[in-house]
């Protein structure tokens, strides 16, 4: 469980209380009808915690979708324990020359610090909280928790889960002398509390439809919330976008005074920004893309394929069916376990799968925004896959042990990715019993309650 070993931490039985008072105490959900508000009291937050956002560069990350492995490339390109690397690079690299490293960079050991906030998570909300691939400790995250609701109270704000969280994050990257961080945007982006930092360089991944009601409900309007990471005289990135989107960033871009650079690979061109501008050290910046838990991952389950992917948006599934195709799905027979939430473009992802070989099974994600089976039957209307609603979700799971298929997915959210890869094993006693006291958080009584 990240950093933690049996020689340095207790067990989690001996942690468990204290660790889950501390996380109980930044649970504030925010409701569609606090959103938006305005980023000063985050920053009001950040104040009281001695703005520890000002001890560090940050990267900033908004998008729809490749958020999270967009942050991941980019944090272990910025990451090196050789201080001059082959030029050359390796396989599957593209290495950067190496100008003299930023006079702010800090380094111990002889590896740089950076810092790495992302979510949502899948098991532990420490993994949320990474330095250098390390995730945040039980004894860190209960020393955070404090000191950001220690802050909180002194404001008699009723800041919400992801603000609590965001200030932590900073609050430990500050703590632990990081030289830059990479921080991802929780929803949105304008009014994100992400964007109460001062970034260098602005990152803008795939935009699409998704989180409809509190983000404007259209395209366009979506765009302009992400636009909202490009501060004034600053650098950004997009990656490739529909036209509608490239007006919309466009036009912020020219109002903020803010150079946006185009590119096919938006990891790559931010390195170039950051290595040009010698903001830092950028080494070797892989071409392919990583393979990190619930996103694109395959395991085997008895005698079965099981690809598990946490695509919730039309771009995503088209990924997700594409890589189908290295493990025969083009045509064969594939069994696909979807649960969606309700925020999302339902028909959109479904009909990615609406062809004949398909078998798709609906079921209910794991949370208490989870849309019922039948409601995504009645959204998607599919017309040629043939289609099973299951009502319970680890009922769907177990279809991976009798279904006469050799190919399963699971996807839809996140939530649906999590929820399968505890129930086919991939996690120790000790993650399995930390992601079950942790969902309990989330979807207890105490926490619905609040989103009253």
């Amino acid at each position: 469980m990240g950093r933690d070993t049996a020689a340095q931490c207790p067990t989690w039985l001996m942690v468990e209380t204290a660790y889950l008072n501390a996380l109980r105490s930044l649970c504030q959900p925010v409701r569609a009808a606090d959103f938006p508000r305005s980023l000063d009291p985050m920053r009001a937050l950040l104040a009281e915690l001695d703005n520890p956002q000002t001890r560090f560069l940050s990267v900033v990350v908004a998008g729809s979708v490749g958020k999270g492995t967009t942050c991941w490339r980019i944090a272990q390109a910025l990451r090196s324990p050789h201080p001059n690397p082959s030029p050359s690079g390796g396989e599957g690299l593209q290495t950067l020359s190496s100008p003299p490293l930023h006079t702010m960079e800090r380094e111990t050991g002889g590896e740089v610090r950076i810092g790495l906030y992302t979510g949502p998570h899948l098991h532990s909300f420490r993994e949320r909280f990474v330095i250098n691939g390390a995730m945040i400790s039980h004894t860190e995250f209960i020393e955070g928790a404090k000191a950001v609701t220690i802050a909180a109270a002194r404001l008699d704000y009723p800041y919400s889960t992801f603000e609590r969280a965001t200030a932590l994050a900073l609050w430990w990257f500050a703590q632990q002398r990081v030289s830059i961080a990479v921080l991802e945007v929780g929803m949105g982006g304008r009014w994100d509390a992400v964007n109460a930092v001062p970034n260098v360089l602005a990152l803008i991944t795939p935009i699409e439809k998704e989180h409809l009601a509190m983000l404007g409900g259209s395209l366009q309007t979506i765009a302009w919330h992400k636009a909202g990471i490009m501060q004034p005289g600053g650098q950004a990135v997009t990656g490739t976008q529909d036209e509608v989107v490239m007006d919309v960033l466009r036009m912020e871009a020219a109002r903020a005074g803010v150079y946006l650079n185009v590119s096919p690979d938006v990891v790559m061109a931010a390195c170039r920004n950051l290595h040009e501008r010698n903001l830092t050290q950028c080494y070797s910046v892989s071409t392919e893309a990583p393979t990190l838990p619930g996103r694109l991952e395959a395991v085997t389950v008895g005698r079965r394929t099981v690809l598990i992917d946490g695509a919730h948006t039309r771009e995503s599934a088209e990924r997700l069916r594409a890589w189908m195709k290295r493990y025969g799905g083009e045509t064969d027979p594939v069994r696909v376990i979807i649960g969606m939430l309700g925020d999302k473009a339902v028909n959109d992802v479904l009909a990615v799968f609406d062809q004949p070989h398909f078998h798709v099974v609906l079921t209910q994600a794991p949370s208490h925004r989870a849309l019922s089976p039948d409601a995504l039957n009645a959204q998607a209307r599919l017309q040629h896959a043939s289609v099973e609603i299951v009502p319970e979700l680890n009922d769907a799971l177990a279809q991976v042990h009798t279904a006469p298929e050799s190919l399963f997915a699971v996807t839809g959210s996140l939530r649906m990715a999590a929820a399968a890869r505890e129930v086919f094993g991939l996690l120790s006693p000790d993650e399995l019993e930390e992601a079950r006291a942790t969902r309990a958080i989330f979807e207890g009584e105490d926490y619905l309650r609040k989103l009253v």
